[in-house]
Protein backbone atom coordinates (compact mmCIF):
# COMPACT_ATOMS: atom_id res chain seq x y z
CA UNK A 1 0.00 0.00 0.00
CA UNK A 2 1.46 3.16 -0.81
CA UNK A 3 0.68 6.80 0.59
CA UNK A 4 -0.41 7.93 -2.81
CA UNK A 5 -3.14 5.49 -2.52
CA UNK A 6 -4.52 6.87 0.45
CA UNK A 7 -4.13 10.69 -0.17
CA UNK A 8 -7.27 10.07 -2.33
CA UNK A 9 -9.17 9.09 0.68
CA UNK A 10 -8.81 12.25 2.58
CA UNK A 11 -7.84 14.55 -0.68
CA UNK A 12 -9.82 13.98 -3.83
CA UNK A 13 -9.36 16.14 -6.38
CA UNK A 14 -13.48 15.14 -7.33
CA UNK A 15 -16.47 12.91 -6.04
CA UNK A 16 -19.04 11.09 -7.29
CA UNK A 17 -22.17 10.09 -5.34
CA UNK A 18 -24.52 7.37 -6.38
CA UNK A 19 -28.11 7.52 -4.97
CA UNK A 20 -28.86 11.19 -5.41
CA UNK A 21 -31.84 11.53 -6.53
CA UNK A 22 -33.17 14.33 -8.07
CA UNK A 23 -36.63 14.30 -6.11
CA UNK A 24 -36.28 16.95 -3.15
CA UNK A 25 -39.65 15.41 -2.18
CA UNK A 26 -38.01 12.60 -1.17
CA UNK A 27 -34.76 13.12 0.79
CA UNK A 28 -32.39 10.51 0.93
CA UNK A 29 -28.69 9.79 2.50
CA UNK A 30 -26.96 10.36 -0.51
CA UNK A 31 -28.31 13.77 -0.71
CA UNK A 32 -27.31 14.45 2.53
CA UNK A 33 -23.61 13.73 1.92
CA UNK A 34 -23.94 16.24 -1.72
CA UNK A 35 -25.35 18.96 1.15
CA UNK A 36 -22.79 18.10 3.88
CA UNK A 37 -19.99 18.33 1.55
CA UNK A 38 -21.46 21.63 -0.04
CA UNK A 39 -21.50 23.12 2.91
CA UNK A 40 -18.27 22.17 4.56
CA UNK A 41 -16.67 23.90 1.55
CA UNK A 42 -15.12 20.74 -0.50
CA UNK A 43 -13.84 22.86 -3.25
CA UNK A 44 -13.41 19.97 -5.39
CA UNK A 45 -15.65 18.75 -8.31
CA UNK A 46 -18.89 16.88 -7.15
CA UNK A 47 -21.11 14.58 -9.06
CA UNK A 48 -24.16 13.32 -8.18
CA UNK A 49 -25.22 9.74 -9.67
CA UNK A 50 -28.87 8.48 -10.64
CA UNK A 51 -30.43 6.38 -13.45
CA UNK A 52 -32.91 9.21 -13.57
CA UNK A 53 -30.68 12.08 -14.51
CA UNK A 54 -31.47 15.71 -13.93
CA UNK A 55 -30.51 18.55 -11.46
CA UNK A 56 -30.28 18.83 -7.99
CA UNK A 57 -28.62 21.41 -5.44
CA UNK A 58 -27.44 23.34 -8.73
CA UNK A 59 -25.21 20.44 -10.10
CA UNK A 60 -25.97 18.13 -13.15
CA UNK A 61 -27.00 14.45 -11.54
CA UNK A 62 -25.43 12.12 -14.23
CA UNK A 63 -26.88 8.67 -15.08
CA UNK A 64 -23.74 7.02 -14.61
CA UNK A 65 -20.18 7.67 -13.55
CA UNK A 66 -19.05 6.82 -17.28
CA UNK A 67 -21.32 9.79 -18.48
CA UNK A 68 -19.01 12.11 -16.61
CA UNK A 69 -16.48 14.13 -19.01
CA UNK A 70 -13.59 14.34 -15.96
CA UNK A 71 -11.70 11.81 -13.99
CA UNK A 72 -13.37 11.16 -11.04
CA UNK A 73 -10.84 10.15 -7.64
CA UNK A 74 -13.38 9.12 -4.91
CA UNK A 75 -17.20 7.64 -5.08
CA UNK A 76 -19.58 7.86 -2.61
CA UNK A 77 -21.73 4.56 -2.66
CA UNK A 78 -25.07 5.19 -1.29
CA UNK A 79 -27.22 2.26 -3.21
CA UNK A 80 -28.61 -1.11 -2.19
CA UNK A 81 -26.17 -3.35 -2.08
CA UNK A 82 -26.98 -5.37 -4.85
CA UNK A 83 -26.77 -2.94 -7.58
CA UNK A 84 -22.99 -2.06 -6.22
CA UNK A 85 -21.09 -4.45 -8.16
CA UNK A 86 -22.14 -2.95 -11.22
CA UNK A 87 -21.33 0.81 -10.23
CA UNK A 88 -17.45 -0.94 -8.96
CA UNK A 89 -17.52 -2.59 -12.39
CA UNK A 90 -18.16 1.32 -13.92
CA UNK A 91 -15.62 2.43 -11.43
CA UNK A 92 -12.82 0.46 -12.89
CA UNK A 93 -13.52 1.29 -16.19
CA UNK A 94 -13.85 4.97 -15.06
CA UNK A 95 -10.53 4.62 -13.50
CA UNK A 96 -11.53 5.60 -9.67
CA UNK A 97 -9.23 5.70 -7.04
CA UNK A 98 -11.40 4.70 -4.32
CA UNK A 99 -14.85 3.88 -3.53
CA UNK A 100 -16.57 4.29 -0.27
CA UNK A 101 -19.29 2.30 0.38
CA UNK A 102 -21.65 3.61 2.54
CA UNK A 103 -24.38 0.55 2.06
CA UNK A 104 -25.10 -2.02 3.97
CA UNK A 105 -25.96 -5.42 3.38
CA UNK A 106 -22.93 -7.76 2.90
CA UNK A 107 -20.94 -9.72 5.63
CA UNK A 108 -22.36 -8.13 8.78
CA UNK A 109 -25.45 -10.00 8.21
CA UNK A 110 -26.18 -13.39 9.18
CA UNK A 111 -26.67 -14.38 5.14
CA UNK A 112 -24.32 -16.10 2.69
CA UNK A 113 -25.35 -14.13 -0.07
CA UNK A 114 -23.94 -10.87 1.71
CA UNK A 115 -20.74 -12.18 2.25
CA UNK A 116 -20.86 -13.56 -1.58
CA UNK A 117 -21.45 -9.96 -2.35
CA UNK A 118 -18.56 -8.32 -0.57
CA UNK A 119 -16.36 -10.93 -2.38
CA UNK A 120 -17.63 -10.25 -5.66
CA UNK A 121 -17.13 -6.27 -5.55
CA UNK A 122 -13.38 -6.99 -4.23
CA UNK A 123 -12.61 -9.00 -6.89
CA UNK A 124 -14.20 -6.65 -9.09
CA UNK A 125 -12.33 -3.65 -7.74
CA UNK A 126 -8.85 -5.38 -7.41
CA UNK A 127 -9.33 -6.40 -11.00
CA UNK A 128 -8.77 -2.67 -12.13
CA UNK A 129 -6.78 -1.19 -8.82
CA UNK A 130 -9.86 0.03 -6.81
CA UNK A 131 -9.40 0.79 -3.22
CA UNK A 132 -12.78 0.08 -1.36
CA UNK A 133 -13.68 1.61 2.16
CA UNK A 134 -15.92 -0.70 3.92
CA UNK A 135 -18.60 -1.67 2.78
CA UNK A 136 -20.96 -0.42 6.01
CA UNK A 137 -19.73 2.76 7.30
CA UNK A 138 -19.44 6.66 7.14
CA UNK A 139 -16.14 7.44 5.22
CA UNK A 140 -14.40 10.14 5.23
CA UNK A 141 -13.62 13.24 7.36
CA UNK A 142 -10.73 15.72 6.71
CA UNK A 143 -11.45 19.62 7.67
CA UNK A 144 -8.21 21.13 5.55
CA UNK A 145 -9.68 19.19 2.22
CA UNK A 146 -13.41 20.04 2.91
CA UNK A 147 -14.25 16.31 3.16
CA UNK A 148 -16.92 15.20 5.85
CA UNK A 149 -19.92 13.43 6.02
CA UNK A 150 -21.61 15.59 9.25
CA UNK A 151 -21.83 19.07 8.24
CA UNK A 152 -23.52 22.10 10.28
CA UNK A 153 -27.29 22.67 10.20
CA UNK A 154 -29.79 25.11 11.87
CA UNK A 155 -31.22 21.93 13.85
CA UNK A 156 -28.30 19.28 13.63
CA UNK A 157 -24.98 19.79 15.06
CA UNK A 158 -21.85 18.78 12.47
CA UNK A 159 -18.24 18.52 12.74
CA UNK A 160 -16.17 21.54 13.30
CA UNK A 161 -13.85 22.65 10.17
CA UNK A 162 -11.04 23.26 12.59
CA UNK A 163 -8.07 21.21 11.56
CA UNK A 164 -6.29 19.63 14.80
CA UNK A 165 -3.26 17.08 15.14
CA UNK A 166 -5.25 14.15 16.18
CA UNK A 167 -6.30 11.36 13.64
CA UNK A 168 -8.77 9.14 14.00
CA UNK A 169 -9.55 5.50 12.98
CA UNK A 170 -12.56 3.91 13.53
CA UNK A 171 -14.84 1.07 12.56
CA UNK A 172 -17.90 2.32 14.06
CA UNK A 173 -19.57 5.31 12.18
CA UNK A 174 -21.50 6.18 15.18
CA UNK A 175 -18.50 6.27 17.66
CA UNK A 176 -16.52 8.48 14.86
CA UNK A 177 -19.18 11.22 15.34
CA UNK A 178 -19.15 11.04 19.00
CA UNK A 179 -15.47 11.43 19.21
CA UNK A 180 -15.08 14.37 16.98
CA UNK A 181 -17.85 16.34 18.44
CA UNK A 182 -16.68 15.15 22.10
CA UNK A 183 -13.41 16.76 21.50
CA UNK A 184 -14.25 19.44 19.77
CA UNK A 185 -16.30 20.30 22.99
CA UNK A 186 -13.07 20.19 25.13
CA UNK A 187 -10.76 22.25 22.58
CA UNK A 188 -9.35 19.07 20.66
CA UNK A 189 -9.56 18.97 16.92
CA UNK A 190 -8.80 16.05 14.26
CA UNK A 191 -6.46 16.45 11.34
CA UNK A 192 -8.21 13.28 9.80
CA UNK A 193 -10.86 10.59 10.52
CA UNK A 194 -11.87 7.74 8.38
CA UNK A 195 -15.29 5.14 9.92
CA UNK A 196 -14.28 2.15 7.53
CA UNK A 197 -16.82 -0.44 8.55
CA UNK A 198 -16.20 -4.60 7.86
CA UNK A 199 -12.71 -3.38 6.05
CA UNK A 200 -13.23 -5.84 3.19
CA UNK A 201 -10.39 -4.52 1.40
CA UNK A 202 -8.93 -1.75 3.00
CA UNK A 203 -8.24 -2.22 7.31
CA UNK A 204 -7.15 -0.76 10.05
CA UNK A 205 -3.41 -1.68 9.35
CA UNK A 206 -3.28 0.18 5.75
CA UNK A 207 -5.35 3.30 7.84
CA UNK A 208 -2.68 3.12 11.56
CA UNK A 209 0.15 2.99 8.59
CA UNK A 210 -0.73 5.86 6.40
CA UNK A 211 -1.25 8.27 9.72
CA UNK A 212 2.32 7.00 10.98
CA UNK A 213 3.75 8.62 7.77
CA UNK A 214 1.28 11.80 8.12
CA UNK A 215 3.10 14.63 9.16
CA UNK A 216 -0.41 16.87 9.80
CA UNK A 217 -1.09 14.13 12.70
CA UNK A 218 0.64 14.19 15.81
CA UNK A 219 -1.55 11.59 17.60
CA UNK A 220 -3.51 8.47 16.61
CA UNK A 221 -6.86 7.17 18.23
CA UNK A 222 -8.29 4.12 17.21
CA UNK A 223 -12.00 2.68 17.96
CA UNK A 224 -11.03 -1.03 16.59
CA UNK A 225 -13.65 -3.77 16.99
CA UNK A 226 -12.06 -7.03 15.03
CA UNK A 227 -8.38 -7.08 13.06
CA UNK A 228 -7.77 -8.11 9.28
CA UNK A 229 -4.31 -8.82 9.80
CA UNK A 230 -3.27 -9.35 13.46
CA UNK A 231 0.54 -9.77 12.74
CA UNK A 232 0.84 -6.86 10.65
CA UNK A 233 -1.40 -4.61 13.07
CA UNK A 234 1.12 -5.05 15.32
CA UNK A 235 4.03 -4.41 13.18
CA UNK A 236 1.97 -0.85 12.00
CA UNK A 237 1.35 -0.16 15.83
CA UNK A 238 5.08 -0.60 16.47
CA UNK A 239 5.61 1.86 13.31
CA UNK A 240 3.59 4.26 14.46
CA UNK A 241 4.69 4.53 18.27
CA UNK A 242 8.27 5.67 16.77
CA UNK A 243 7.18 8.83 16.31
CA UNK A 244 3.58 9.45 17.77
CA UNK A 245 1.05 8.17 20.81
CA UNK A 246 -1.38 5.48 19.99
CA UNK A 247 -4.44 4.90 21.86
CA UNK A 248 -6.95 2.26 21.20
CA UNK A 249 -10.18 1.85 22.12
CA UNK A 250 -11.00 -1.94 21.54
CA UNK A 251 -14.88 -3.00 21.44
CA UNK A 252 -16.10 -6.62 21.85
CA UNK A 253 -13.83 -7.94 25.09
CA UNK A 254 -16.91 -9.57 25.76
CA UNK A 255 -18.79 -12.81 24.61
CA UNK A 256 -22.10 -10.84 23.68
CA UNK A 257 -19.65 -8.06 22.91
CA UNK A 258 -17.72 -9.77 20.19
CA UNK A 259 -21.31 -11.29 19.00
CA UNK A 260 -22.24 -7.40 18.25
CA UNK A 261 -19.03 -6.77 16.51
CA UNK A 262 -19.62 -9.56 14.11
CA UNK A 263 -23.56 -7.95 13.03
CA UNK A 264 -22.17 -4.61 13.41
CA UNK A 265 -19.61 -4.79 10.83
CA UNK A 266 -17.91 -8.76 10.71
CA UNK A 267 -15.45 -8.23 12.86
CA UNK A 268 -14.30 -11.25 14.72
CA UNK A 269 -13.15 -9.83 18.32
CA UNK A 270 -10.25 -11.51 19.93
CA UNK A 271 -10.37 -11.55 23.87
CA UNK A 272 -9.69 -9.39 26.61
CA UNK A 273 -6.56 -10.40 28.36
CA UNK A 274 -5.14 -11.36 24.61
CA UNK A 275 -5.58 -7.72 23.82
CA UNK A 276 -4.20 -6.67 26.88
CA UNK A 277 -1.03 -8.53 26.40
CA UNK A 278 -0.73 -7.21 22.93
CA UNK A 279 -0.58 -3.32 24.13
CA UNK A 280 1.59 -4.00 26.80
CA UNK A 281 4.18 -5.38 24.31
CA UNK A 282 3.78 -2.49 22.31
CA UNK A 283 3.77 0.75 24.52
CA UNK A 284 0.20 1.71 23.12
CA UNK A 285 -2.35 3.19 25.20
CA UNK A 286 -5.18 0.64 25.97
CA UNK A 287 -8.65 2.72 26.95
CA UNK A 288 -12.05 1.82 28.00
CA UNK A 289 -15.15 2.96 26.28
CA UNK A 290 -15.45 5.99 24.06
CA UNK A 291 -15.21 8.49 27.25
CA UNK A 292 -11.92 7.20 28.47
CA UNK A 293 -10.64 7.82 24.51
CA UNK A 294 -11.74 11.11 24.44
CA UNK A 295 -10.20 11.95 28.08
CA UNK A 296 -6.86 10.37 27.32
CA UNK A 297 -6.67 12.35 24.04
CA UNK A 298 -7.55 15.46 26.18
CA UNK A 299 -4.43 14.79 28.40
CA UNK A 300 -1.81 14.20 25.33
CA UNK A 301 -3.03 17.61 23.52
CA UNK A 302 -3.59 20.00 26.66
CA UNK A 303 -1.01 19.22 29.07
CA UNK A 304 2.44 19.05 29.42
CA UNK A 305 4.39 15.90 30.86
CA UNK A 306 3.91 15.43 34.62
CA UNK A 307 7.55 15.06 36.07
CA UNK A 308 5.81 12.33 38.53
CA UNK A 309 2.76 10.92 40.17
CA UNK A 310 2.53 13.03 42.92
CA UNK A 311 -0.85 15.18 42.51
CA UNK A 312 -2.17 17.42 44.63
CA UNK A 313 -6.89 17.75 44.44
CA UNK A 314 -7.87 21.67 45.62
CA UNK A 315 -11.50 22.28 46.06
CA UNK A 316 -14.45 22.34 48.06
CA UNK A 317 -16.05 19.24 50.17
CA UNK A 318 -14.60 16.92 52.66
CA UNK A 319 -16.47 14.15 51.24
CA UNK A 320 -15.32 15.05 48.11
CA UNK A 321 -11.60 14.87 49.31
CA UNK A 322 -12.24 11.39 50.60
CA UNK A 323 -13.82 10.22 47.28
CA UNK A 324 -10.83 11.65 45.49
CA UNK A 325 -8.12 10.49 47.73
CA UNK A 326 -9.37 7.03 46.38
CA UNK A 327 -10.01 8.02 42.52
CA UNK A 328 -6.68 9.29 42.84
CA UNK A 329 -5.28 6.05 44.27
CA UNK A 330 -6.80 3.64 42.20
CA UNK A 331 -5.49 5.50 38.86
CA UNK A 332 -2.29 4.69 40.02
CA UNK A 333 -1.62 8.68 40.88
CA UNK A 334 -0.27 9.63 44.48
CA UNK A 335 -1.81 11.91 47.25
CA UNK A 336 1.54 13.18 49.13
CA UNK A 337 0.57 14.65 52.57
CA UNK A 338 1.53 19.09 52.00
CA UNK A 339 4.61 19.21 53.71
CA UNK A 340 5.03 21.42 57.01
CA UNK A 341 6.17 24.47 55.16
CA UNK A 342 3.17 24.67 52.86
CA UNK A 343 0.64 23.91 55.64
CA UNK A 344 2.24 26.92 57.80
CA UNK A 345 1.80 29.25 54.64
CA UNK A 346 -1.47 28.10 54.04
CA UNK A 347 -2.32 28.51 57.73
CA UNK A 348 -1.29 32.03 57.72
CA UNK A 349 -3.02 33.10 54.32
CA UNK A 350 -6.16 31.85 55.61
CA UNK A 351 -5.56 32.55 59.30
CA UNK A 352 -7.15 29.11 60.49
CA UNK A 353 -7.71 25.60 59.54
CA UNK A 354 -10.57 25.28 61.02
CA UNK A 355 -13.67 24.53 58.56
CA UNK A 356 -10.67 23.67 55.86
CA UNK A 357 -8.59 20.58 55.03
CA UNK A 358 -4.46 21.27 54.46
CA UNK A 359 -3.53 17.85 54.06
CA UNK A 360 -4.22 16.34 50.33
CA UNK A 361 -6.55 17.09 49.06
CA UNK A 362 -7.03 20.39 50.09
CA UNK A 363 -10.16 21.94 51.26
CA UNK A 364 -9.66 25.27 50.34
CA UNK A 365 -12.43 28.04 52.46
CA UNK A 366 -15.60 29.04 50.34
CA UNK A 367 -15.03 32.48 51.10
CA UNK A 368 -11.44 33.41 50.81
CA UNK A 369 -11.56 35.17 47.94
CA UNK A 370 -9.96 35.45 44.96
CA UNK A 371 -6.18 36.60 46.03
CA UNK A 372 -6.11 34.12 48.84
CA UNK A 373 -6.96 31.20 46.58
CA UNK A 374 -4.36 32.08 44.23
CA UNK A 375 -1.82 32.80 47.12
CA UNK A 376 -2.47 29.38 48.16
CA UNK A 377 -2.43 27.32 44.96
CA UNK A 378 0.81 29.08 44.13
CA UNK A 379 2.33 28.05 47.52
CA UNK A 380 0.97 23.89 47.14
CA UNK A 381 2.33 24.25 42.92
CA UNK A 382 5.44 25.42 44.07
CA UNK A 383 6.31 22.59 46.37
CA UNK A 384 9.07 20.20 44.97
CA UNK A 385 6.49 17.26 46.40
CA UNK A 386 4.03 17.83 43.92
CA UNK A 387 3.92 17.30 39.87
CA UNK A 388 0.29 17.79 39.04
CA UNK A 389 -2.30 20.26 40.30
CA UNK A 390 -6.38 19.10 40.15
CA UNK A 391 -8.23 22.03 40.39
CA UNK A 392 -12.37 21.16 41.17
CA UNK A 393 -14.98 22.76 41.46
CA UNK A 394 -18.95 20.93 42.58
CA UNK A 395 -21.43 23.42 41.91
CA UNK A 396 -24.43 21.71 44.23
CA UNK A 397 -21.75 22.36 47.53
CA UNK A 398 -21.32 25.78 46.14
CA UNK A 399 -25.08 26.20 46.09
CA UNK A 400 -25.72 24.82 49.61
CA UNK A 401 -23.18 27.26 50.97
CA UNK A 402 -24.40 29.97 48.99
CA UNK A 403 -27.57 31.69 47.31
CA UNK A 404 -25.69 32.43 44.09
CA UNK A 405 -23.02 29.91 42.42
CA UNK A 406 -19.77 32.19 42.40
CA UNK A 407 -18.28 30.90 39.51
CA UNK A 408 -16.67 34.10 38.62
CA UNK A 409 -14.01 34.45 41.24
CA UNK A 410 -13.32 30.61 40.38
CA UNK A 411 -13.00 31.52 36.83
CA UNK A 412 -10.40 34.58 37.78
CA UNK A 413 -8.51 32.57 39.74
CA UNK A 414 -7.68 29.70 37.13
CA UNK A 415 -7.19 32.59 34.60
CA UNK A 416 -4.52 34.17 36.90
CA UNK A 417 -2.85 30.62 37.63
CA UNK A 418 -2.53 29.71 34.34
CA UNK A 419 0.23 32.36 33.63
CA UNK A 420 1.69 32.03 37.05
CA UNK A 421 2.12 28.02 37.64
CA UNK A 422 4.33 26.23 35.67
CA UNK A 423 3.19 22.40 36.48
CA UNK A 424 0.36 20.61 34.71
CA UNK A 425 -3.13 21.44 35.84
CA UNK A 426 -6.62 19.86 35.15
CA UNK A 427 -10.10 21.59 35.61
CA UNK A 428 -12.77 19.32 36.80
CA UNK A 429 -16.36 20.62 36.87
CA UNK A 430 -18.33 18.32 38.70
CA UNK A 431 -21.62 17.45 40.62
CA UNK A 432 -24.04 19.39 38.81
CA UNK A 433 -27.48 17.68 39.74
CA UNK A 434 -29.39 20.83 39.06
CA UNK A 435 -30.41 21.76 35.68
CA UNK A 436 -29.04 25.19 36.37
CA UNK A 437 -25.92 23.80 37.55
CA UNK A 438 -25.35 21.84 34.12
CA UNK A 439 -25.88 25.19 31.87
CA UNK A 440 -23.32 27.04 34.20
CA UNK A 441 -21.16 23.91 33.97
CA UNK A 442 -21.29 23.93 30.03
CA UNK A 443 -20.58 28.01 30.35
CA UNK A 444 -17.72 28.05 32.41
CA UNK A 445 -15.98 25.23 31.14
CA UNK A 446 -16.38 26.37 27.37
CA UNK A 447 -14.10 29.18 29.18
CA UNK A 448 -11.88 27.19 30.33
CA UNK A 449 -11.44 24.89 27.35
CA UNK A 450 -10.79 28.60 25.16
CA UNK A 451 -7.54 29.01 27.87
CA UNK A 452 -6.37 25.83 26.36
CA UNK A 453 -7.01 23.33 29.70
CA UNK A 454 -7.99 20.28 29.91
CA UNK A 455 -11.41 19.87 31.59
CA UNK A 456 -12.69 16.87 33.20
CA UNK A 457 -16.43 15.96 34.63
CA UNK A 458 -15.01 13.87 37.59
CA UNK A 459 -11.75 13.50 39.25
CA UNK A 460 -11.52 10.16 38.71
CA UNK A 461 -11.51 10.46 34.82
CA UNK A 462 -8.79 13.28 35.16
CA UNK A 463 -6.96 10.94 36.93
CA UNK A 464 -7.08 8.40 35.00
CA UNK A 465 -6.23 10.03 31.78
CA UNK A 466 -3.66 11.97 33.60
CA UNK A 467 -2.36 8.83 34.66
CA UNK A 468 -2.34 6.86 31.28
CA UNK A 469 -0.36 9.79 29.66
CA UNK A 470 2.24 9.77 32.49
CA UNK A 471 2.33 5.62 31.71
CA UNK A 472 3.21 6.19 28.38
CA UNK A 473 6.05 8.51 29.04
CA UNK A 474 7.42 6.41 31.18
CA UNK A 475 7.15 3.65 29.24
CA UNK A 476 9.12 5.45 26.06
CA UNK A 477 12.07 6.44 28.86
CA UNK A 478 12.46 3.27 29.33
CA UNK A 479 12.73 2.33 26.37
CA UNK A 480 15.49 4.95 25.66
CA UNK A 481 17.39 3.82 28.67
CA UNK A 482 17.11 0.15 27.21
CA UNK A 483 18.33 0.96 23.87
CA UNK A 484 21.59 3.16 25.53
Amino acid sequence: MTASVLDYIFNPRSIAIAGVSPDLARPNIAQAFVNSLKDFGYKGDIYPLHPAGGEIFGLKVYKNIKDIPNNVDYVVSAIPARYTPQLITDCVVKKVKIVHLFTSGYSEIEDHIGLELENEIVKIARSGGVRLIGPNCMGTYCPATGMTFAAEYPDQKGFPKTSGQVGLVSQSGGNTIYAIRQCAERGVYFSKAISYGNATDLNESDYLEYFADDDETRLVAMYIEGLKEGQRFKYAVKKALKTKPVIINKGGNTETGARTCTSHTSAMAGSAKIWRSFIKQTGAILVEGMDELVDVIVAFTKMPVPHGRNAVVIGTGGGVGVQAADDITNAGLFLPMLNPEVRKQLNSIYGTEAGSMFRNPVDSPPFGGVKNHIRAIKAIADSNDIDIIILHFGFDIWAMVSRTIPLQPFVETVSELVDIIKKPLAIVLHYCTDPKSRVLEDEVAHKFVNMGLPVYPSISRAANAISKYITYHEYRLKNLKDRD
